[in-house]
């Protein structure tokens, strides 16, 4: 029950019992007055139902108790605002000689009483509760009823009759509610559900708007910069082929250049690659991881053990841009600082988290140099792991080689379209 449904239904509650209590006070009031007697069996029964009102008003108004007793709170007083008016009514059918026509008004008079707590259990609990309710107060009253019944005539129906109508009245409305209220979690479920997939309808069209923005820039970039760089080199080596051999100073600054420029091309490519990073989308993810660390092994002049588990869920977009991201700068910087001989990567997942680990046995670092973050780009894989609810971590020590661990609730990564 979330906090809403429950103070309205307490609220509810209150209302009945506080017109109740004003109702049995004032049945109390007029039946004095009328007849001038103060302890009948109307004004007992009323004595009762007025003192249960009362106490369940103060009850349902404490908020302390609502906090102390938590699931026991709303239950108990269910229970009792149910079961007190039933045995309060049997003052009258105790009583052998009672007339039957009190008798059968008696009987009715329940109904009023205890249609609000049966339509508030249908209401809140499953309909098992509202039976066993109706069966109770219906066995109870017909244990006392029983004895007045001396043959089976008209009288003998009417008296047994207005139990079984009642107990047949409070089953079907309680069906009814619980049937309404069923209905209307469910479609508050499809609600959500909508608006679930809705949401990651929208974060899809974003993805898509920034795809085709970087496609764009790196369209941009490739048809400006790669190729100035690109030309610059071409230019370089001929420069290079017009000097004299013997300009050793000339020739030495110029193949500094040279191999500055082609390592500034080489670089401007993998960045236009990577900002594409079309081979996610066209090969999925593992595919992806492995294609990259490949690349990264050749380059790197590595061994590479990649260990993906051949189970993985579906996964949502920013999810696999995440890991793949991270997989990304993570190769990048053991090609670049690490001097690694073996790297080991693995992608596995259990029943509650999905779990990517790179680690090399190459240099390492010391955790605690300062601006190591913006060094190695670790801050942005930090950043990335906490957008998607994952926890990253690195552990790493100078001669001892490097880990980098993304730890994502497996709830929240899976693509719930799939």
């Amino acid at each position: 029950m979330n906090k809403n449904t429950r103070l309205d239904l307490l609220q509810i509650f209150r209302y009945f019992t506080g017109i109740a209590m004003i109702y049995f006070a004032v049945m109390v009031t007029l039946t004095a007055i009328q007849t001038g007697e103060g302890d009948s069996l109307t004004q007992v029964q009323a004595y009762v139902n007025f003192g249960t009102n009362l106490i369940l008003l103060i009850y349902l108004s404490i908020p302390w108790l609502w906090r102390k007793m938590r699931r026991l709170y709303l239950p108990t007083a269910l229970v009792y605002a149910t079961v007190v008016p039933i045995f309060s009514n049997l003052i009258y059918l105790a009583d052998p000689y009672e007339n039957i026509w009190n008798i059968i008004t008696r009987s009715w008079f329940l109904l009023p009483i205890l249609m609000v707590p049966i339509v508030l259990i249908a209401w809140q609990y499953k309909f098992r509760y509202v039976v066993l309710i109706v069966i109770f107060s219906t066995y109870v009253e017909l244990f006392v009823l029983i004895p007045h019944i001396n043959k089976v005539n008209v009288d003998a129906l009417l008296i047994l009759g207005g139990p079984l109508i009642r107990a047949f009245s409070f089953g079907t409305i309680g069906l009814i509610v619980n049937r309404l209220v069923a209905i209307q979690q469910t479609q508050r479920k499809a609600l959500i559900l909508a608006n679930i997939r809705l949401s990651e309808h929208t974060q899809t069209l974003e993805e898509l708007a920034t795809s085709r923005e970087r496609n764009r820039i790196s369209r941009e970039l490739h048809d400006t910069l790669a190729h100035t760089l690109s030309g610059q080199a071409v230019n370089l080596e001929a420069i290079k082929l017009m000097i004299p051999s013997d300009h050793y100073e000339v020739h030495e600054m110029l193949e500094q250049s040279l191999s500055n420029t082609r390592a500034g091309l080489a670089e401007t490519r993998r960045a236009l690659k990577a900002l594409r990073s079309q081979q996610l989308d066209d090969l999925g993810l593992c595919m992806a991881i492995e294609n990259l660390a490949t690349d990264a092994a050749s380059r790197g002049d590595f061994k590479l053990d990649i260990n993906i588990t051949n189970h993985l869920p579906e996964l949502t977009p920013d999810i696999e841009q995440t890991i793949f991201r991270i997989a990304q700068e993570s190769m990048e910087n053991i090609i670049r600082h690490a001097d690694a001989k073996n790297v080991e990567i693995t992608l596995e997942t259990d029943n509650h988290h999905l779990l990517f680990i790179i680690s090399d046995d190459g240099e390492g670092f010391d955790i605690g140099t300062l601006n190591i973050d913006d060094k190695l780009g670790i801050r942005g894989m930090r950043e990335r792991a906490a957008l998607v609810r994952g926890e990253f971590s690195i552990l790493s020590n100078p001669g001892e080689g490097t880990t980098i661990r993304l730890l994502i609730p497996i709830h929240w990564g899976l693509n719930k379209e799939a």
